[in-house]
């Protein structure tokens, strides 16, 4: 009889040993759109046979339950009050690979919890990660010293701009933030609400010029995601864009994105 005991242990601590990328979704400004890339993201990243966990990280506006219609009981704030387990407050959205942790709307979570509990809330988010292929965090632009400890925990940080004059600038100030910060994560940059990708590249190459006068790192370009109306009508029905329009421009250039981070 052959002993295989080598073999099985080798592969019990094998997929610790693997990779399970957490991507942060940051932006220096308002309505940059880091819930709907986040969510869009996920579910493409999905579609590509990856399971996926989205967390609702923002704690001025919970959007993605507001987004999704989500009539869900169970809230990150009943972790942070010690009611609940992280895992037991996960709510499977499509299917059983997608899974949403999300908050309460509009409370200001964040604020409201010491440094040290939230601390915890990360590295207890860490660990659940594992469990998943890909955890999509969306922070908006929040950027208190508790949010702080998601850019930590984070193996990429992806900035959503658009094409504002003032997003530029926050953006900017963003990018050097996390340059002059102690964060090991990549940085990426998503070009978002955009009328072409020729526009989208005057953009980077604009924040790329600032960020090298003043010596900065610039994060890579993750790709650009086109105007489309067809958003609109999405958002207002409570529903996916690469469910309702897979075929339209900027699900085109979501499932490109989704496909250069895996």
């Amino acid at each position: 009889m052959v002993d295989n005991t080598d073999f099985y242990y080798k592969n019990l601590f094998l997929t610790n040993k693997q990779d399970k990328p957490i991507c942060l979704f940051v932006s220096g400004a308002e309505q940059s759109g880091t819930t709907w890339c986040s969510l869009s993201l996920a579910h493409a990243v999905n579609s590509l046979k990856k399971r996926v966990l989205v967390v609702d990280g923002n704690g001025n506006f919970s959007n993605i339950s507001s987004y999704l219609a989500l009539r869900n009981t169970n809230y990150i704030e009943d972790y942070l009050k010690g009611k609940n387990t992280l895992n037991q407050l996960i709510s499977a959205y499509k299917n059983k690979d997608f899974n949403i942790l999300t908050a309460i709307s509009g409370n200001r979570f964040i604020d409201n919890i010491p440094t040290g509990r939230y601390q915890i809330f990360a590295d207890d988010l860490q660990i659940l990660s594992k469990n998943y292929d890909y955890t999509f965090i969306d922070i908006g632009n929040e950027g208190n010293e508790n949010s702080f400890n998601l850019y930590q925990i984070a193996n990429n940080i992806i900035i959503l701009c658009s094409e504002k004059s003032t997003d530029l600038v926050k953006t900017f100030d963003l990018i050097k933030f996390v340059n002059e910060s102690d964060i090991s994560a990549k940085c990426k940059i998503i070009i978002n609400k955009v009328n072409s990708f020729e526009d989208g590249y005057k953009i980077y190459e604009k924040l790329n010029r600032a960020t090298e006068r003043n010596g900065l790192k610039f994060p890579e370009l993750l790709g650009i995601i086109r105007t489309d109306a067809r958003i609109r009508d999405t958002i207002k029905n409570k529903e996916m864009l690469l469910s309702r329009y897979p075929t339209s421009e900027a699900a085109q250039d979501v499932v490109e994105i989704a496909k250069k981070l895996i």
